[in-house]
């Protein structure tokens, strides 16, 4: 039997070195790679004819899957777009990563590149910080035959969508979501913490802004700790005020309804009192039922 497994490995092993064909040589340093660079550069620099000296007169650009108009004049318009609309444009490696030349037996020499572009929208303030994958192919005369671009597009539809006034929702001086905080605040100010609770979802999440950036609590590790807070204890005297007036929010964008409020909490005892102001921003889902608390206060105003 031992013999009969030491027989399958090796055919194993020797169907495996048999199924590998290499196809090309890849190169970490090269002078297409040096090339691209240099186009770059060129770029930053609103360099048009720089730019185009390392195309071939049949260059085709496709981006993200799609070919685009390669001409030279929109070429030219593309590099000046970028050196009358930004500052500070910069293309480095997206490091670790590192461009690859590599020259294929059937297709030719290509250089792959994974670089960060950065830079500031002028108009808008917008800054970019995009992650780019490129592919070039190279002709006999090592010149750009094709050159793909890999991107999310997000941030410049958010730059198209910055130089428009566009309408996101709609604002509430009265709605049914203002009157849900209200009583929430009453089940605080009674210290009852059912009721309290009642109005959240069961999968409720909880944040503020003495909280580690990012770390939110699930509603029953939010109500252990509101249990052992100074706020629920019976020797804590309270009162909490509403400031101004609530706002609700509808966002058209996340179909989403917020409820933003302000408050003083006033808490006194024979030596001191205490006087700390709240903003809470409690979001809703489609059955009423709160989602998400988030807190904004100064806790070093309990240590005074």
């Amino acid at each position: 039997m031992k013999a009969f497994s030491i027989l399958l490995l090796c055919v194993f092993l020797s169907t495996t070195s048999f199924s590998q064909k290499k196809s090309g040589t890849v190169y970490s340093d090269h002078e297409a790679i040096t090339k691209t660079r240099e186009l770059w550069k060129a770029f930053e620099a609103g360099d048009a004819d720089a730019f185009l000296s390392f195309m071939s007169d049949t260059v085709k650009v496709f981006v993200n899957g799609k070919m685009v108009n390669s001409s030279k004049e929109q070429t030219v318009n593309y590099i000046n777009y970028y050196r009358d609309n930004y500052d500070h444009v910069m293309i480095q490696d997206d490091k670790p990563a590192y461009p690859d030349a590599i020259d294929y037996k059937g297709s030719g020499l290509w250089v792959q590149d994974w670089v960060k572009l950065t830079g500031t929208h002028r108009e808008t303030g917008i800054n970019l910080d995009l992650p780019v994958h490129h592919l070039y192919s190279f002709n006999k005369d090592g010149k750009i035959t094709s050159l793909h671009y890999y991107f999310n597009n997000d941030v410049f539809e958010e730059i198209r969508n910055s130089q428009r006034t566009i309408e996101n929702g709609k604002l509430y001086i009265n709605h049914p979501y203002i009157v849900t905080v209200r009583k929430l605040m009453n089940a605080f100010r009674e210290k009852d913490l059912d009721k309290w609770a009642s109005f959240f979802d069961p999968k409720a999440r909880f944040g503020n802004s003495a909280m580690k950036f990012g770390k939110t609590l699930d509603l029953e590790n939010q109500m252990e700790m509101l249990k052992k807070s100074r706020f629920l204890q019976p020797e804590t005297k309270f009162k909490i005020t509403q400031i101004g007036y609530p706002d609700c929010m509808y966002y058209a964008k996340n179909d989403q309804y917020v409820v933003y409020s302000w408050w003083l909490y006033t808490e006194w005892d024979k030596d001191k009192k205490i006087e700390v102001p709240y903003l809470l921003d409690y979001t809703f889902n489609k059955e009423g039922k709160i989602i998400r608390e988030f807190v904004w206060y100064s806790s070093n105003q309990f240590n005074e």
